[in-house]
């Protein structure tokens, strides 16, 4: 009988992922020197962030904020663990890094069939503890629902859900509403 040899698998640096992200074709995000795939989106997901950002991104620039989507990173923890979100806000001001967001006040994920517990457990948790976190807002991409996660004048963080079509999702911290029904347009929902 052969002894199966065990190879621990490598961790990286931040800055070893930082510079394999720019010559790879594959993303994949940060956790703790971990380097974790991310799958490519569905169509539909896609649309509907492009919705969610045709919807905040001129009046967050008019307030001096800067809205990215998919490609840009955001850190979650400094060093630890580093996410791409479907959407990221930030203070316009927020120019540390040319290609991390440092100090997110606002992010998006879309939810799929395969992502759902990974965006409203662990995701989450993580984006949460973010000291410049004002909102986490989960968005299903199968069936109009969203969860949004507000952090109170007090810290402590409040969840509201939006499932009827004309559901105001409120966001305060930027003067700004959205129908929920406006991140679902032109979106194929199954009955």
């Amino acid at each position: 009988m052969t002894a199966t040899l065990e190879i621990p698998e490598k961790l990286y640096t931040v800055k070893e992922w930082l510079e394999m992200e720019k010559k790879s074709d594959v993303r994949h995000e940060f956790y703790y020197g971990k380097l974790i795939p991310m799958a490519g989106e569905s169509k539909q997901a896609n649309l509907v962030s492009k919705n969610l950002l045709r919807k905040i991104e001129l009046p967050l620039i008019e307030k001096n904020f800067e809205t990215y989507v998919h490609d840009v990173k955001a850190e979650v923890v400094p060093n630890g663990i580093y996410r791409y979100p479907d959407v990221v806000v930030a203070p316009n001001v927020d120019d540390e890094d040319e290609y991390i967001v440092k100090h997110p006040v606002f992010m998006a994920e879309v939810a799929s069939q395969n992502s759902r517990h990974r965006d409203r457990v662990r995701k989450r948790k993580e984006y949460l503890k973010i000291p410049s976190m004002w909102y986490y807002l989960v968005i299903f991409q199968d069936e109009m629902m969203a969860e949004l996660h507000a952090k109170n004048e007090d810290g402590t963080w409040e969840t509201q859900w939006f499932t009827e079509p004309t559901d105001v999702i409120e966001f305060p911290h930027f003067d700004l509403k959205i129908v929920l029904s406006d991140i679902y347009w032109r979106i194929k929902l199954k009955d």
